[in-house]
């Protein structure tokens, strides 16, 4: 651009000196390197800051899928970069072992749900149990203390015969501890009855709530058996086949999908030139896709950090010796603001150049203006 000033410069300088309005003397002479001297120092240098620009790609997130479920595939219906609409079906998972544990969930809930029934027979059952037993208890306790009463009473009054034997009075005795036993047993057989009549949880029983998760999980896993699509997209560098087995692993990937609307316009810009560029200020971009046009954009967002910054998490220290120049070039989303649609339309990788216009040094504007334009015509013959 410079280069093309000075030329402009030399160019009325002749005419100057041709119609004899300015002499050609050393003066006249030396001026167009003066002229460079004054547009290097008083336009160019304050336009890096002022007005930076920078080299561009558009960036697309590319989604790994991997299925929730392990099993064999048995259809691919999906063909590569064919569009294809949020839900469609990428592939298929044999269903046969997981509708089966379907079905048996299914039957064990329908068997739980039934017993239930049951529990609360068994807990009535347990307490009228319970009941005969405190009866028995109570009669056999009344029969030794009768006996055992009576005998005391003879011996107070000095009658040498007893009215009953000791043998009968120790056999009321062990009817009486049997009984005691039963019903401790039974006590215990009715707290059981009642804890699996009356365990719930939000007022259904808890083996029932337990086999309903169970079913609503092995339902869940029978759904995953067709593997849908995450969003609008289409799908890339497709090789899975059926028959081939897949399986839940994060590290494994088996399909690589590509959604339309994570897309980021990035723009490289050297820190030296970054201390400026603020969100939501104006910015004009060129891609080498469509040469000759230059396209309006906003500043989305300022990335605070590059991959110099990123430590692994691998408990090593970064060397300092691997340090590169203090002019790392930051990364600055822009969002295109005249053409909705053309991000569809820009295939992803796409580079060009960008200009971002500060609200710093603004009458450098114009000459940016210039050199974004003369870049969009340029890619007609050396695309950058």
């Amino acid at each position: 651009m410079i280069v093309f000033l000075t030329l402009c410069y030399c160019a009325l300088l002749a005419g100057l000196v041709k119609f004899r309005i300015v002499p050609f003397n050393a003066f006249w002479k030396l001026s167009p390197v003066l002229w460079m001297v004054v547009l290097f120092v008083v336009l160019f240098i304050p336009m890096q800051w002022g007005a930076p620009s920078g080299p561009i790609r558009l960036y697309q997130n590319v989604v790994e899928i991997v299925p929730n479920v392990t099993g064999e595939v048995t259809e691919v219906p999906v063909k590569p970069l064919v569009p294809l609409a949020k839900g469609a079906e990428l592939f298929k998972i044999d269903p046969t072992p997981f509708q089966a544990a379907v079905d048996q969930s299914r039957a064990a809930l329908a068997e739980a749900r039934q017993a239930v029934p049951q529990l609360g027979a068994a807990l009535e059952a347990a307490s009228a149990a319970v009941a005969e037993a405190e009866a028995l208890r109570d009669r056999s306790k009344d029969e030794f203390e009768r006996l055992q009463t009576a005998n005391e009473n003879a011996r107070s009054a000095g009658n040498r015969s007893l009215a009953f034997s000791e043998s009968d009075v120790e056999q009321r005795r062990l009817t009486y501890i049997a009984s005691e036993a039963s019903l401790s047993r039974a006590l215990a057989t009715a707290e059981q009855a009642s804890l699996a009549y009356n365990s719930n949880i939000d007022g259904v029983n808890t083996t029932v709530a337990r086999l309903e998760a169970e079913l609503r999980r092995a339902e869940f896993n029978l759904e995953q058996t067709i593997v849908r699509a995450p969003s609008d997209g289409f799908v890339v560098s497709l090789t899975l086949q059926p028959g081939q087995r897949v399986a839940n692993l994060p590290l494994r990937s088996w399909m690589a999908f590509v959604p339309y609307e994570q897309r980021r316009l990035v723009v490289a810009v050297p820190q030296s030139r970054l201390r400026f560029v603020r969100e939501q200020q104006q910015a004009e971009v060129t891609f080498a896709h469509f040469p000759g046009k230059v396209f309006e954009a906003i500043v989305e967002e300022v990335i605070p950090i590059n991959a110099a910054a990123q430590v692994p998490p691998n408990g090593v220290l970064p060397s300092l010796a691997q340090l590169s120049g203090p002019n790392e070039l930051m990364g600055v989303v822009l969002k295109l603001t005249d053409s909705a649609d053309l991000y569809s339309e820009i295939p992803a990788g796409a580079g060009g150049t960008a200009a971002i216009y500060t609200n710093s040094v603004q009458p450098t504007h114009i000459i940016r203006k210039v050199m974004i334009r003369m870049d969009a015509w340029l890619n007609y013959i050396i695309p950058n």
